[in-house]
């Protein structure tokens, strides 16, 4: 028979499993976890979902780009046709669209301008290289070309610029 000393010795000396500070470890352990893989993996994976139509307007831009330089060209080297320039200039959206084949939701900018640190739009004989909407505040795919006009107004080069939103 065990006197009251004995049992408390037991009890001590008990192995009893799991204690008060085990439970609160495992506890923080589980929502450190989880506050990781919510806050480092979560947004990630939603971030394929968050803007759908990028992938469309950048390959509108590309191909529009392409045409105009392909169309405009003097030969190799992106040097362009400034009488050809000049007719897309000016253009407006509906015009673009229909020599583009963009569908009617698209919104079209072209802009010719010099690479500086200033942006300035090219200007050739009075016409402002510029075609399409105002593309400020939009969210948009964009192609950018270096180029030449055949009259020397980019010397040494230029930026072709093609915003589709």
């Amino acid at each position: 028979m065990t006197t009251g000393t004995d049992a408390v010795e037991d009890f001590a000396t008990d192995n009893r499993g799991q204690t008060l500070q085990d439970y609160v470890f495992g506890v923080s352990v589980f929502l450190l976890t989880v506050a990781a893989v919510v806050g480092g993996g979560l947004p990630t994976m939603l971030a394929t979902f968050d803007d759908g139509t990028r992938g469309d307007t950048d390959a509108q831009a590309k191909r529009i780009a392409d045409q105009i330089v392909t169309n405009t060209s003097l030969g190799p080297g992106n040097r362009l046709n400034v009488t050809l320039v000049e007719a897309v200039a000016g253009s407006d959206v509906d015009t673009l669209q229909n020599r583009y084949r963009l569908p009617t939701t698209s919104t079209v900018n072209v802009t010719i301008r010099k690479p500086s640190g200033s942006g300035t739009v090219v200007t050739n004989n009075g016409v402002t290289l510029t075609a399409g909407r105002d593309a400020t505040g939009r969210t948009f795919g964009k192609a950018v070309r270096l180029i030449t006009i055949g009259d020397g107004s980019c010397d040494p080069a230029c930026q072709l610029i093609v915003r589709v939103w």
